[in-house]
């Protein structure tokens, strides 16, 4: 995600095998380290931003190219902690890139929407997912989480197959932008946590995480 060149080929080889596009999901992202702001390397403050809003702005704006040219698509970004203004220390570069995230993805729709571009902007909200993503920061940076977020983890975390059922189905079903003028926002937003207490989707269940697969955490 972080090579435009790669960005640029994916999006030729797609259209090369299957002639078009019609959902673009961005979702590449990595966790910090827990490190309050002062104590990241600058190489590690890069190496956030590039990955975690960098990439999407650079992808959304080939695929929205692509899209433009097809005459429709769909592409939504998907969002973190840090969205919706929360704070944890040690979450802050996190955070910050994932409210540029939300920006960034509200713009892009309206620019589509002024421009009578009929392609669909969206912002995926998916909540916490027991993935590796929660134990390691850069992919390759393994942490020890503490007892409380794993309380809160096992609590409100689910599996990627669960999420992605409930996702997949309402972006398929979307047809607008969603706009609203009460929010001053023209980007649909699907959220998971809407569906967990609304339709109760997890049936209450405490979940184990189990990252490894061997051994939950």
């Amino acid at each position: 995600i972080t090579m435009e060149s790669d960005i640029i080929n994916l999006i030729k080889g797609v259209k090369k095998r299957y002639d078009t596009i019609d959902f673009w999901i961005n979702n590449a992202g990595v966790n910090q380290p827990d490190k309050m702001i002062w104590e990241m390397s600058s190489d590690e403050i890069d190496k956030m931003i590039e990955i975690d809003l960098k990439g999407t702005i650079v992808a959304s704006k080939h695929i929205a190219e692509f899209m433009i040219s097809q005459g429709f698509g769909a592409i939504y970004n998907v969002e973190g902690h840090g969205s919706n203004d929360a704070i944890i220390p040690g979450l802050s570069i996190y955070g910050t890139a994932k409210r540029g995230i939300t920006y960034f993805t509200m713009a892009l729709a309206e620019e589509l929407e002024k421009s009578r571009k009929d392609i669909i902007v969206g912002r995926l909200s998916p909540g916490i997912m027991i993935t590796d993503f929660l134990v390691n920061a850069f992919r390759n940076k393994k942490m020890e989480l503490s007892d409380k977020n794993k309380k809160v983890y096992n609590i409100l975390g689910d599996y990627p197959d669960v999420v992605a059922k409930f996702l997949v189905n309402k972006m398929i079903n979307n047809t607008n932008n969603n706009v609203s003028n009460e929010k001053k926002s023209i980007s649909c937003y699907i959220t998971y946590y809407d569906s967990i207490f609304k339709a109760n989707m997890s049936d209450g269940k405490t979940i184990s995480i189990d990252v490894t697969v061997s051994s939950p955490i």
